[in-house]
C-alpha cells in the first residue's frame, strides 16, 4: 500500500482576508512561501516515488517548492482542485450575505448535508467523487514501501482522508486542515493508519530569513 503524505498549500492573501478561493488561481503570499520552504526542509529526508498536486496556483507553487532539488517532476491533477464555490468564489462571508441574503444561514442549517452547494458550485458529494477517482489512480501505482506526496486544498484533503481510510462520507466535516499542515497515512499489515494530522511543527518560529 505504501505511505501517503498529504499537504495543504501555503497561505494566500485570500486565506488571510477570508475570501473564498475555490477554483480561482490565487498564488501564495510571502508567508505562504515561507511556510512551504519550511515544510520542504522538513521533508528533505523523505524519498517520494511521486508528487501529485492540484493544478491551481497555490497548490502547484507549494508542490514546486517542495520538489525543488529533487529529480522528480510534480504531476498536476485537476481532480485535486478545491471544491468549487460557484458564484461565491472571490467573496468574503460579509459580501456573500449581502449578495445572497439568507443563504449562509441555509448552509449552516444544512449541517452535514453532503448534497448542499453554493449557487453554481460543487456539493461535497460531487467533490468526493472526483477525489475518489484520483485516489484510485494513484493507489494503483503505489508499491509497498513507497511514499507519495499529495499537495492540495483543505476540502479535497479531507475528502481524500475519507476515501483512503474508508470512513463515512459525513466524517468529512470532522477534519481541520491548516496551511502547509502535514498528514501521514501509512500501511500497517495491510490496513491504513492515520499517523498524523494537521501537523505544523515545521512552522515554529518562522521568520523572514526563510524567504530571502
Amino acid at each position: 500500500m505504501g505511505t501517503w503524505y498529504l499537504v495543504r498549500h501555503g497561505e494566500t492573501e485570500w486565506n488571510r482576508t477570508g475570501r473564498m478561493q475555490g477554483h480561482l488561481g490565487v498564488p501564495l503570499n510571502a508567508e505562504g512561501r515561507r511556510q512551504a520552504i519550511r515544510l520542504a526542509g522538513r521533508l528533505r529526508g523523505v524519498e517520494f516515488s511521486a508528487i501529485y498536486a492540484s493544478d491551481l496556483a497555490r497548490a502547484a507553487e507549494t508542490a514546486g517548492i517542495i520538489a525543488d532539488g529533487r529529480d522528480l517532476a510534480v504531476t498536476p491533477d485537476s481532480d485535486l482542485r478545491e471544491f468549487s464555490g460557484g458564484e461565491w468564489e472571490g467573496l468574503t462571508l460579509e459580501e456573500i450575505e449581502t449578495r445572497y441574503p439568507g443563504l449562509l444561514a441555509e448552509r449552516i442549517e444544512a449541517g452535514g448535508n453532503m448534497g448542499w452547494s453554493a449557487p453554481g458550485g460543487e456539493s461535497a458529494i460531487d467533490a468526493l467523487q472526483r477525489v475518489r477517482r484520483f485516489s484510485t489512480r494513484a493507489n494503483a501505482k503505489l508499491e509497498a514501501g513507497e511514499n507519495i506526496l499529495v499537495v492540495a486544498h483543505g476540502g479535497t484533503l479531507r475528502a481524500l482522508v475519507v476515501c483512503l481510510l474508508d470512513l463515512a462520507d459525513t466524517d468529512f466535516w470532522k477534519f481541520q486542515v491548516d496551511n502547509t499542515a502535514l498528514a501521514i497515512i501509512s500501511d500497517h499489515d495491510g490496513s491504513r493508519v492515520l499517523e498524523s494530522w494537521n501537523d505544523t511543527h515545521h512552522l515554529a518560529d518562522v521568520d523572514s530569513s526563510d524567504c530571502a
